[in-house]
């Protein structure tokens, strides 16, 4: 009997694995922004990854991404989900692949499409692919809403950018989640501005660590909760109130101090010459990133 695969080709079968990796333009693009898995990443909180990251942006590599399962099928189906979505919903949608450069230069995207008229205005649409495995401490139920949070962000960058190509408003995000041998089903997320301003601020620390080669830290940026899900909180009742009394003490303590620092470090940073790279005199250094972004030390001799 004749063994398995004996008279398989290695190298065709690399050739065809080798197309699911980034080209070497893809990154070098990929290098100098972010993107929207990378905001994924980024707002996920977790210093592994966030690290992993900042080194791939810096050495300009990428993980292998060739053997990668999930990868891989998120690929293949793409198509197929973002297809049956229009058939099963009616949807029109545009706009596949589309690259878009934002007007900040560190925002970049990559659209998997656009639904140009839900309910009432386009909405960025996002297909993606699990395998449907809860993770430690999960049941089934929960691997999905886990899904949501984690691919918001992605969401709210894609429509940022999308909203200043158009010069229209977008309102609302949707995740088309194909669950291993399940039909996709649409997830809704209403894009909220301040969310996206956040995220916005923390790539922008995150790239200017790139910038400076120094690793990122203190990058905390939570999916937004909905308006009518939020509530008061007295933060003195809850598990953490001996950590908020010591930090909300020392906040108290030291505000005048800290408001006169704040003050100083923004009019400090104005009067750097715009041909600056660097500014220093009098125990202050400011570094000027690529992107614009000042970063004030105070150096101590």
């Amino acid at each position: 009997m004749a063994e398995p695969f004996k008279n398989a080709t290695p190298n065709l079968a690399a050739d065809y694995f080798s197309r699911f990796n980034l080209t070497q333009k893809e990154l070098d693009e990929r290098k100098g922004t972010v993107g929207g898995s990378d905001i994924n990443m980024i707002a996920g909180g977790e210093p592994e990854t966030i690290n992993r990251l900042w080194q791939q942006k810096v050495s300009g590599e990428s993980d292998d991404l060739s053997t990668v399962w999930p990868v891989i099928m998120g690929v293949l189906t793409e198509e197929l989900n973002l297809e049956f979505i229009q058939l099963k919903h009616g949807y029109s949608i545009v706009q596949r692949g589309r690259v878009i450069r934002g007007l900040n230069p560190i925002m970049r995207c990559t659209l998997d499409g656009v639904i140009s008229d839900y309910k009432g205005g386009p909405a960025v649409i996002d297909a993606k692919f699990t395998l449907g495995y809860p993770m430690k401490g999960e049941s089934y139920a929960d691997v999905v809403p886990r899904l949501v949070r984690k691919y918001t962000p992605q969401l709210h960058w894609n429509a940022r950018l999308l909203e200043e190509a158009e010069g229209v408003k977008v309102k609302y995000g949707l995740l088309s989640i194909l669950r291993a041998g399940n039909e996709p089903v649409l997830h809704e997320v209403a894009i909220d501005p301040e969310y996206t301003e956040a995220l916005i601020g923390k790539a922008t620390y995150f790239m200017g660590c790139v910038d400076f080669k120094t690793p990122p830290n203190d990058i905390d940026v939570k999916a937004p909760v909905p308006v009518e899900e939020r509530v008061e909180v007295d933060m003195t009742t809850t598990d953490q109130a001996e950590a908020w009394r010591r930090l909300s003490q020392g906040m108290v303590q030291t505000r005048g101090a800290f408001e006169s620092y704040r003050l100083a470090e923004t009019q400090i940073k104005k009067l750097v010459p715009g041909h600056a790279a660097e500014a220093h005199g009098d125990g202050v250094r400011i570094k000027v990133a690529k992107n614009g972004a000042k970063k004030v030390e105070v150096i101590n001799e």
